[in-house]
């Protein structure tokens, strides 16, 4: 058993991205030219030549099969034949992945946009009944026309509204002109994310606390009340 372990992790492995395993189909190669892109790969990554006739022997194919997968390859622009030079100064040919790679850079870029905008999308349609639902009433038509200046005219993004929200809740305050405090307070701040939000709270709790730690021990060690969130209302 060890003696198969070690024939096993002497054959060495291969590093294959999860992006071209979930898009092979998407690059129009069938399972047979996914596997012999495999084998050249594999062969690239450990630094020997391609020996086409043992990718043969591999893969039960004869030379006209394989040399019509290789073009099919080429012509789907996954591989490209590229001048290079040897240690002793010959030239040769070797495969290329760049446009592979370029490819799948796509591929991956144009899934972050849609789920970006599917989710900036549902959380846009979503501000308005989240407000709702926080006040415990229907927003009256001045409140709608605020919330539709935010979005439209101020471009707060719905992220920001929501988080916004989320801190006049935590201060008990139900109403949009706190919220709206809030929002110019963060734009004067050039707070625009979560993160940024996060960062702006951790920033005050550890103001908060050096104002404590810098006060005499015997009243830092006075039993005081909690200390409240935020007073917005204090934002001039």
């Amino acid at each position: 058993m060890d003696e198969i372990l070690q024939r096993y992790l002497a054959a060495g492995h291969m590093t294959l991205s999860n992006l071209l395993l979930e898009n092979y189909r998407n690059l129009g190669m069938n399972e047979v030219e996914f596997i012999l892109l495999l084998q050249i790969m594999s062969k690239t990554q450990q630094g020997k030549a391609i020996d086409l006739n043992e990718i043969s022997r591999n893969m039960k194919l004869d030379d006209s099969r394989l040399g019509n997968l290789l073009r099919g390859l080429l012509e789907k622009k996954i591989l490209q034949l590229v001048p290079a030079t040897d240690a002793a100064g010959r030239k040769y040919d070797k495969y290329d992945f760049s446009l592979l790679y370029d490819r799948l850079t796509m591929f991956e870029e144009k899934e972050v946009v849609q789920k970006v905008t599917t989710a900036k999308k549902v959380t846009k349609e979503n501000v308005y009944q989240d407000i709702e639902v926080e006040f415990g009433r229907p927003l009256s038509p001045i409140e709608l026309q605020t919330i539709d200046s935010w979005l439209n005219l101020d471009n707060y993004s719905p992220e920001l509204i929501l988080l916004a929200l989320k801190e006049a809740v935590l201060n008990q305050v139900y109403n949009l002109k706190y919220i709206d405090k809030i929002l110019i307070s963060w734009e004067k701040q050039n707070i625009k994310t979560s993160a940024d939000v996060q960062r702006n709270r951790q920033k005050r709790r550890l103001e908060l606390e050096k104002k404590d730690t810098q006060q005499p021990t015997q009243k830092r060690n006075e039993k005081k009340p909690p200390i409240p969130m935020y007073d917005w209302s204090e934002e001039s």
